[in-house]
């Protein structure tokens, strides 16, 4: 990772970008099981995690926090899964605090909330790292919607064909009927338009289970630091949009 000019707290900054999540000894490490979880490149996951790593220094410098993008939030669900690693080495030995991730209590004014604080986060990036925040992991797209929409643009050029295929051997009266072409255009169309909605109920249905089992685990919506044993607080900001937040620690937080 490059070194940037910071303010604030350099020690910080040093021991968060020195600390390693994989571990060497790991025949399956953090950051191979997280590309697998979210069937990303090895390359882009390395470029998530040291993004993940500046959200949470923002978290820990500025005193209203910092609120993450989709993808950095998923590497920060993945690195809370790794209780261990976050609580016992991560949050007392690097941090010096405990940063916490709550559950959002959502609704419109949430929403509102989270967006202005999300413009807030981007603004002090750019402040702090003197660098634009890389598009490719803090822009705010739902990627499962993208990726949905891409199966289902592939889907629909895969159904133009067949009913190009159709059309052509329609027009040849020697290989099939009137009745043939009617059945085989609608039966095409029946399943194509049912394969559609197949996708769009999976995905409901997996990102229920997913929020299900965030709430479960408190590793949802919003987020807010609390003082470790460097003497320091943090007070929890919630967060709407589905997406987490921190609550700021600032600069007197322990270093």
């Amino acid at each position: 990772m490059k070194t940037i000019k910071l303010i604030n707290d350099d020690g910080l900054w040093q021991r968060i970008v020195n600390f390693s999540i994989d571990k060497p000894d790991a025949a399956f490490p953090f950051s191979r099981k997280l590309a697998k979880e979210e069937n990303w490149t090895l390359d882009f996951t390395k470029k998530a995690i040291e993004e993940y790593k500046k959200f949470v220094y923002l978290c820990c410098i500025l005193p209203n926090g910092a609120s993450p993008s989709e993808t950095v939030d998923k590497v920060w669900h993945m690195h809370l899964i790794y209780t261990q690693n976050y609580w016992e080495e991560f949050c007392p030995d690097i941090l010096k605090r405990k940063l916490h991730h709550h559950p959002s209590s959502g609704g419109p004014k949430e929403k509102l909330k989270h967006e202005d604080w999300f413009a807030d986060t981007l603004k002090n990036y750019r402040e702090i790292f003197q660098q634009e925040a890389p598009e490719e992991i803090w822009n705010q797209r739902n990627e499962k919607s993208v990726r949905r929409n891409n199966r289902r643009r592939i889907l629909g050029i895969f159904f133009m064909i067949f009913i190009l295929f159709i059309a052509n051997s329609c027009s040849d009266r020697e290989g099939f009927s009137n009745m043939m072409c009617a059945v085989a255009v609608i039966s095409g169309g029946v399943f194509f338009f049912g394969l559609i909605g197949a996708l769009s109920e999976d995905s409901g249905v997996s990102s229920y289970h997913k929020k299900d089992r965030n709430n479960e685990d408190g590793s949802g919506g919003g987020c807010g630091g609390a003082g470790g044993g460097s003497g320091g607080s943090c007070s929890g900001g919630g967060c709407g949009g589905g997406c987490g937040g921190c609550g700021g620690c600032g600069g007197g937080c322990g270093g």
